[in-house]
Parts: C-alpha cells; structure tokens; sequence
C-alpha cells in the first residue's frame, strides 16, 4: 500500500519533495503534527512513516466499509465537538508498549482553507499526549492547498519534547498548543 501511495500522490497526482527527513529517524516514538489545509496530508506522510497511526474526524467513518480500510491502516476516529476520551485513550495506548511507533495529529483539528484562518483553531490532544508520555513532537509543514500535478514541499522540523507539569495548567497547555502551530508554519519560511 505505501509504494501505491507513494506512486499516486506523491510522484503521479503530486511532485513531493521531502526535507530534514533525518528528523524522523531521530527517536523511535514521537508524535507527528502537520499543518493541514488539504485532504491529501495524511497520503504525503504515510509513506515515510514505519509504524503509523493517524487521528482522523470521525465522520469518515460513518460508512461500514470505509470505516474498516480505515482501521486496517491504523487510522482511528476522534469527535472533535467534545472532548473525546475513548480516542484520547486510544492514541495513549499506542505508545504503551516499547516498540517504535508514530502518531499523526493534525492539531488544527480539521482542513485550513483560507490563509486568514491560520493560526486561530487548534486543539490540545497532541500536546497533552506529548507531555503526557515524554514522547517528542515533530512539526511539518506541508505546502498549503496545492494544486494537482504540482510541487509539494513537506519539512520535517527539529523533534521537541514538552514539560509534564503543562498537564497541571490548562492555560499552558493552550498557549504550547498555539506555539506548535507557530512552529509548524514557521517552517515555511
């Protein structure tokens, strides 16, 4: 399935083009939290990935079918209305064992069409989960809204790990969810 995806998106529908992909080989489990302005996100990551579980709306999965090539390829419902503690468990018992695993997080929570819109929606799971665990959160940033047959660029930023104590401090733990999207976007530059 990854050369298939590697193939249609990232080489035929799309020209992608990876940078500081020594950054994911740098820990063995860590959390992955790109930008996302588009649908095709999670197929431009996929197939750098080793052992990958994606954190996905829950409302692909409102259909049987889909619902089951979707957790066959670890992709996992969260209901972003509320605060959703079966996926937050969820995404807390893929790291309970020693073997290498990889967690992607969209923080934005949803597609960023309009360039006005960034920066103001963005949810805590991934911060919560990274503190939570001691687990590093690696910031990408991937071109936003590309066009079909164009160039993609997806940067792998510098792995970084969060302090525990934001878990005793909602405000913090707000303001480190916020300084991750600044993160992720400042990689554009």
């Amino acid at each position: 399935m990854k050369k298939f995806i590697k193939i249609l998106f990232c080489k035929i529908l799309f020209r992608v083009h990876y940078y500081n992909t020594e950054n994911l080989q740098k820990y063995d489990r860590f959390i992955i939290c790109p930008n996302h302005s588009t649908i095709f996100d999670p197929f431009f990551i996929y197939p750098l990935s080793q052992n990958l579980s994606i954190m996905a709306k829950s409302e692909i999965f409102k259909n049987k079918i889909v619902s089951k090539i979707l957790r066959h390829y670890n992709v996992f419902p969260v209901d972003r209305k509320k605060v959703d503690t079966k996926s937050l468990l969820h995404a807390l018992s893929i790291f309970n064992n020693d073997n290498p695993c990889e967690l992607l997080i969209f923080p934005e929570g949803g597609v960023v069409k309009n360039k006005e819109d960034i920066g103001k929606k963005f949810h805590n799971g991934a911060t919560f989960i990274a503190s939570k665990l001691n687990v590093p959160i690696v910031p990408v940033f991937i071109t936003r809204r590309p066009f079909f047959f164009s160039k993609v660029k997806v940067i792998f930023g510098e792995p970084y790990f969060l302090d525990k104590n934001l878990l005793k401090n909602k405000a913090k733990l707000k303001e480190e969810s916020h300084n991750l999207i600044n993160n992720i976007y400042s990689l554009s530059n």
